[in-house]
């Protein structure tokens, strides 16, 4: 039941993220051939981004070392140099 229910929970991200990338849920059309040839270029276009995002993962974010950040923990402001004439 419970691996029923994470099942569920991928679907519905999947189904977030069509909608959000690629304009899954904003069609507007009349007939069954137009709603058909717009979801299956929906789905290529979907299918085209995971591809990429596996191939090309995030970047880790950098980690922030204690020592760089000053003896308070926090980063010093730096302050222009004053301009002479």
């Amino acid at each position: 039941m419970i691996s029923r229910a994470g099942v569920r929970w991928k679907i519905e991200e999947d189904n977030r993220e069509g909608k959000q990338l690629v304009g899954l849920g904003g069609y507007q059309v009349r007939t069954w051939t137009a709603w058909h040839r717009h979801v299956t270029c929906a789905v290529l276009a979907l299918a085209f981004l995971v591809v990429q995002r596996a191939h090309h993962p995030d970047p880790a974010p950098p980690t922030e070392d204690p020592g760089e950040a000053g003896a308070e923990g926090k980063a010093e402001a730096v302050t222009p140099a004053p301009q002479t004439r």
